[in-house]
């Protein structure tokens, strides 16, 4: 026989090849199919032998293909792949704000400036962004220049450009997935935070300077937390990428037992919690088209502002860079201005629906977009958090159902708790987007956390409540929930859900007994069909050697259908 055929004869599943030697084996039966004609064969017929030559389709080559680097990886490599990653991500953010720096550095100064200053400036935005705070001393003619009460004193810079956080929380969910991929996957992501950290320490270190001072701290620690809550979140995502194969192996008793355990509060605040995200994510959603729109129609005087500052083509280039971290800032006070509080741009202004008061206003072209004056029918912007919490509870309401929770207590606590997530989640976006822009009355910009948290809650909570409500008066709880396995007696004659199709004769004999015995009164019209030679008399009478055991025994139903037939 030829050995190529041997090897294609033999289709075992390709997991059984995957590991160690074995693996090897079962890629010298793939080369074997492929190369029927010449040495190749014969390389087939060994992975017939050793039983492992599959035909796999192509998602499973492609994860096998993945398995395969990742055991090629042993734990020092993982480790420095991870500590790559990490300087991957610092660069990146660095980068950033350095390019346009040195930009400036070569052809607007032409290279006669220290370009350490630039490279301080670079750090301090990186640092800034990510929270930490920066201690400014300006020079007395700046100062001067400015106008503004307490400038020639020191200025601490609180307020964070957000965008460079984005980036960091989006390449390390990035990093995350990738070191997940790997077989030492918490080696991995342990020396990738660690290796964030020693790496944010020592660009703070580098930046410090009389004249700009960042916290050692806070540099330190607030970078490294934002990346750690990217990997756990691009960990999050590769675990739950490979969590199918998990489940099914887990057994039914276990899951019986976290289902006994946890009954129905786990369900409901994991709804609570979806459903506040959710709420909070189409209210951010819509903050983000009105600050493109708001954009887009004052993009004139937009224009001349930067026409103001007259900085030059570098200069409008770090400027455009600098906007651009701040617009999930902007995005923040958007959603704060819907919820109701609005947010302020410096001491005693507001922006919110009720109207808006502006002093003077920092030299940052973006800020010609904000809206001045009362604004005709503002107060409808305050539906848009009311429709979210609405919106969010009847797409999540059918999950409620069906995880048994449709009494009236569990709908209107998991409403209620939809406001309470969503409302800590819209009041720590308020918290973390506001702080101090300089001296005097720029000490205040941004919006109040708690009232962001708290008007949030209520336009949530209680719509979402009662959206709940409503389906539950209106008789919408038709789907029922799934037993659960604890539902289930332990008898052994009972039937399980994953107990299969029962047999058809025991199937007619449990619906005679569930019938009474009325349904063995009623006789039915006589078929030709019962006309068997197994129902007629034995003409010979009984047998001597005993009665014959039947390969089935009839039902209950064909006894008395026997009984009532009439006698020819």
């Amino acid at each position: 026989m030829d050995p190529t055929q041997v090897g294609g004869s033999l289709k075992v599943d390709r997991e059984l090849g995957e590991l160690g030697e074995l693996g090897e084996l079962g890629e010298l039966g793939e080369l074997g199919e492929l190369g029927a004609m010449g040495a190749m064969g014969e390389l087939g017929a060994l992975g017939a032998l050793g039983g492992i030559v599959p035909i796999p389709s192509e998602p499973t080559r492609s994860r096998r293909i993945a398995r395969v680097g990742s055991q090629a990886m042993n734990r020092p490599l993982t480790a420095l792949f991870a500590a790559l990653e990490a300087l991957l991500v610092v660069g990146v953010g660095i980068g950033i704000p350095l390019v346009p720096l040195t930009l400036m550095w070569a052809f607007q100064y032409g290279l006669q400036i220290d370009y350490v200053v630039f490279w301080r400036g670079a750090v301090d935005v990186w640092l800034l962004g990510h929270g930490a705070d920066i201690a400014f001393v300006l020079d007395p003619l700046i100062a001067a220049s400015t106008g503004l009460p307490g400038a020639g004193e020191e200025i601490v810079l609180t307020i964070a450009p957000l965008g460079f956080a984005l980036i960091t929380l989006l390449l390390a969910v990035r990093a995350g997935r990738r070191i997940g991929e790997t077989e030492h996957r918490h080696v991995g992501h342990i020396v990738a935070i660690l290796a964030f950290a020693v790496l944010s320490l020592g660009v703070t270190l580098t930046a410090l300077h009389p004249a700009a001072t960042p916290s050692i701290t806070q540099g330190a620690v607030f970078p490294t937390l934002v990346f750690a809550l990217g990997i756990a979140v691009g960990s999050e995502v590769s675990r739950r990428r490979d969590r199918p194969s998990a489940t099914r192996v887990t057994p039914p008793r276990v899951l019986a037992w976290i289902d006994e355990r946890q009954g129905r509060l786990r369900p409901a605040v994991m709804l609570a919690l979806t459903g506040g995200a959710a709420a909070s994510g189409i209210i951010m959603a819509a903050s983000a088209l009105a600050v493109a729109a708001l954009v887009a129609v004052n993009y004139g005087q937009i224009i001349a502002l930067f026409e103001g500052v007259q900085s030059g083509v570098l200069g409008g280039a770090a400027l455009t860079v600098a906007q651009l971290a701040l617009l999930p800032n902007l995005v923040i006070w958007a959603a704060s201005w819907f919820i109701g509080p609005g947010f302020a741009i410096g001491t005693g202004s507001t922006v919110s629906p009720l109207g808006t008061v502006l002093g003077p206003v920092p030299a940052v072209p973006v800020l010609g977009a904000l809206p001045t004056g009362e604004i005709a029918y503002g107060f409808v912007g305050l539906l848009v958090p009311v429709l979210a919490g609405f919106l969010a509870a009847i797409a999540l309401r059918p999950r409620l159902v069906r995880a048994g929770l449709s009494s009236h207590v569990w709908l209107i606590g998991t409403g209620l708790g939809m406001g309470i997530a969503g409302g800590a989640l819209l009041g720590a976006l308020a918290w973390v987007s506001a702080g101090a822009a300089g001296p005097g009355r720029l000490a205040d910009v941004g919006a109040s956390w708690l009232q962001v948290g708290g008007f949030a809650a209520l336009e949530i909570g209680v719509p979402a409540a009662i959206a709940l409500l409503v389906g539950s008066l209106r008789g919408g709880d038709v789907a029922a929930r799934p037993p659960r396995w604890s539902d289930w007696p332990e008898d052994k004659d009972s039937v399980r859900p994953d107990a299969g199709d029962p047999d058809p004769a025991e199937r007619d004999s449990a619906a005679s007994e569930a019938a009474g015995p009325d349904a063995a009164q009623t006789p039915e019209p006589h078929s030709p069909l019962h006309d068997s030679a197994e129902e007629k008399p034995d003409a010979a009478g009984p047998d001597p050697a005993g009665p014959k055991p039947a390969a089935v025994e009839p039902d209950a139903v064909t006894e008395e259908i026997a009984i009532v037939r009439p006698t020819p």
